[in-house]
């Protein structure tokens, strides 16, 4: 029956699995109650979905278990997502010992972390793999991160293909990136056909970089749309830039906002470009926080300018530092 209901599902007959997921389940299968769940918590009823997690986890199913403890993460209730994702974990599910692993780097645990994520990864989840070599390389191990993307990678996970192209271009090897970014970009992996155009673009080759782009804007990356805005702008094609930057921009890429502001500035559009700056400064974009700085300035508003400046500044922005030591000379 619960298999029946798996059929149904995968045709997109929702009813019908719910119909037998709902007989299998009244006769105590704890997958299909499992089934049931993620049924209901796809379709948003989170107390339905809660009611079969609980009913399949209280009768020893560790999805179920791992299950609950993800719904409860969703709503805030990180401890009862611990809980749930403990006794899973004790029982085996490699899940639960990933989502241990992550709740425990967020909480600034990286020794719990590494404890959890090592122990998945050597039963073989890839995620976990993944996820300690993250981990090791946040920590300066580049060599045992390689080690861990490597095996998730071979195993067939997308993004410790791509972590491990971001690996090895940081260490100067580009044709090895070139390699594991060809394979994650064939898996679909937009950052990594984005990437490949980066590649391609630092090569002189701007017709593969544009090939790559275009293949992740249409996919919806929006640092590829933006990068593809640059490219048509610096080919002097700024209606092509234009239309990649709002598209970028739409979907909330803050260099794009920023770009398009020193577009409508350049057209003397000051008030379009005040407004993109502005989206992006409020996003955390120090480039457009500067930028605002910059028209303030030309405007005459030196306090506004200023708490601009300041802002961008005391983020790192170069340029903004500059033009708080010297306002009178800033520039665009």
């Amino acid at each position: 029956m619960n298999n029946l209901g798996l059929l149904l599902h995968d045709e997109g007959d929702t009813d019908g699995a719910r119909t037998w997921w709902q007989r299998a389940a009244d006769a105590g299968d704890t997958s299909a109650m499992n089934n049931l769940g993620l049924l209901l918590h796809e379709e948003g009823n989170t107390h339905g979905a809660r009611t079969w997690y609980a009913r399949a986890a209280d009768a020893g199913d560790t999805s179920a278990m791992n299950n609950l403890g993800l719904l409860l993460h969703d709503e805030g209730d990180t401890d009862g997502a611990r809980t749930w994702w403990q006794r899973a974990a004790d029982a085996g599910d490699t899940s639960a010992m990933n989502n241990l692993g992550l709740l425990l780097h967020d909480e600034g645990n990286t020794h719990g972390a590494r404890t959890w994520y090592a122990r998945a990864a050597d039963a073989g989840d890839t995620s976990a793999m993944n996820n300690l070599g993250n981990l090791l390389h946040d920590e300066g191990d580049t060599h045992g991160a390689r080690t861990w993307y490597a095996r998730a990678a071979d195993a067939g996970f997308a993004g410790a293909v791509y972590n491990l192209g971001l690996l090895l271009h940081d260490e100067g090897d580009t044709d090895g990136a070139r390699t594991w970014w060809q394979r994650a970009a064939g898996a679909g992996d937009t950052s990594a056909m984005n990437n490949l155009g980066n590649l391609l673009h630092d090569e002189g080759d701007t017709h593969g970089a544009r090939t790559w782009w275009q293949r992740a804007a249409d996919a919806g990356d929006t640092s590829a749309r933006n990068n593809l805005g640059l490219l048509l702008y610096d080919e002097g094609d700024t209606d092509g830039a234009r239309t990649w930057w709002q598209r970028a921009a739409g979907a909330g890429d803050t260099s794009a906002m920023n770009n398009l502001g020193l577009l409508l500035h350049d057209e003397g559009d000051t008030d379009g470009a005040r407004t993109w700056w502005q989206r992006a400064a409020g996003a955390g974009d120090t480039s457009a926080m500067n930028n605002l700085g910059n028209l303030l300035h030309e405007e005459g508003d030196t306090h506004g300018a200023r708490t601009w400046y300041t802002r961008a500044a005391d983020t790192g922005h170069i340029s903004a530092a500059v033009a708080l030591s010297t306002p009178n000379d800033a520039e665009m």
